[in-house]
C-alpha cells in the first residue's frame, strides 16, 4: 500500500513591509513571522539560552495557531492552548557559528548533545496584557544584531499560506515500484519551507529524539513521529547554512512533543 497524501502549505509573504507585525500576529490578522528578534515571551521571562553554548537563541519561525490565516489541517495537529486568546507555536534555534555549520545544526546532525532550539506552545490574553514589553529586551537585541558569531536572521511576514499539490513520501524512505513512477512525479515532495507535507529525504538521517522514539505519556517508548516543519532546504528559504535538510517532527500523540531531524546526501 502506497503512503497516504499529505497536502503540504507554502508561506505567502507580505510583500510590503509590515508596521507592528508583533501586534498584528498576535491578533491573528498575519499567520506567522519568520526571523526577526521578538520572540513572544511573558513578562519577567528570560529570553531563551542555548543549552549547549549559553548563547542567546533567535527567532526562526512563530505561527499564530489560532487564527484562520494559518492552515486548519496545521491548527489541528497543533490546537490552541486555551478557548480564549491567541497561541503562539515557537521555533527559536542557536544560529551561533561552530564548526559543524551553526550550533543547531551540530544538535541536528547528533555530533553535540545539548539542545540547540526551543519549540513550544505559549499562549497570551487576547488584550495582550501579558506579552512581556519589547522595550525589556532592548539591550539583549542589541547584543545579537552586534554579534559577529551569531546569525539574525531578517525579518519576513506570513500573511498566510498556500496549499500545495498532495505529496507522498520521499523516495529515499520508502521503496517505490517501477509502476509507481508516475505516482511518484505528481507527488514527490516539494523542496523549501513548507508545514505538514512529507520532508525531503536524504542517503542519511539524524534524529534528536532517545532512541528515535517519543517518550511522552505513560504508554511507554513509542515511535509515531510525523513531519509537522520543514525549515527550508535552500539558502534563499534557509539563511541558516544546512549540509542537507533538517525539519521538525511532532510525535501523533502528543502534541507538545517534538525532535528535530537532518538528512542529506554527502
Amino acid at each position: 500500500m502506497l503512503p497516504p497524501l499529505i497536502t503540504p502549505y507554502f508561506p505567502q509573504y507580505a510583500e510590503d513591509t509590515v508596521e507592528n507585525s508583533a501586534s498584528k500576529l498576535l491578533d491573528g490578522s498575519i499567520s506567522a513571522i519568520f526571523g526577526g528578534l521578538f520572540p513572544f515571551l511573558h513578562p519577567g521571562e528570560e529570553w531563551p539560552k542555548c543549552k549547549e553554548c549559553g548563547n542567546r537563541l533567535v527567532p526562526y519561525l512563530q505561527i499564530n495557531v489560532t487564527t484562520s490565516n494559518t492552515p486548519e489541517d496545521f491548527r489541528r495537529r497543533v490546537p490552541s492552548l486555551e478557548p480564549e486568546g491567541t497561541t503562539i507555536l515557537q521555533v527559536l534555534l542557536c544560529t551561533t557559528e561552530t564548526n559543524n555549520g551553526t550550533c543547531f545544526e551540530g544538535w541536528a546532525n547528533c555530533i553535540t548533545e545539548e539542545e540547540s532550539w526551543l519549540v513550544r506552545r505559549i499562549h497570551f490574553a487576547a488584550d495582550g496584557h501579558d506579552l512581556a514589553d519589547a522595550a525589556a529586551y532592548e539591550s539583549v537585541r542589541t547584543e545579537l544584531e552586534e554579534s559577529e558569531e551569531i546569525t539574525v536572521i531578517p525579518e519576513r511576514v506570513i500573511i498566510g499560506w498556500t496549499a500545495g499539490r498532495p505529496e507522498t513520501e520521499h523516495d529515499e524512505g520508502y521503496l517505490y515500484e517501477p509502476e509507481d513512477e508516475q505516482y511518484y512525479e505528481e507527488h514527490e515532495p516539494a523542496e523549501g519551507l513548507k508545514l505538514l507535507g512529507y520532508p525531503i529525504r536524504g542517503k542519511y538521517y539524524n534524529n534528536t529524539s532517545v532512541s528515535d522514539n517519543c517518550q511522552a505519556g505513560d504508554a511507554g517508548s513509542h515511535d509515531e513521529w510525523q513531519c509537522l516543519i520543514q525549515l527550508g532546504t535552500r539558502e534563499e528559504d534557509n539563511p541558516i547554512y544546512t549540509t542537507g535538510n533538517i525539519y521538525v517532527n511532532q510525535c501523533a500523540l502528543h502534541p507538545d512533543s517534538f525532535e528535530a531531524v537532518s538528512s542529506g546526501t554527502w
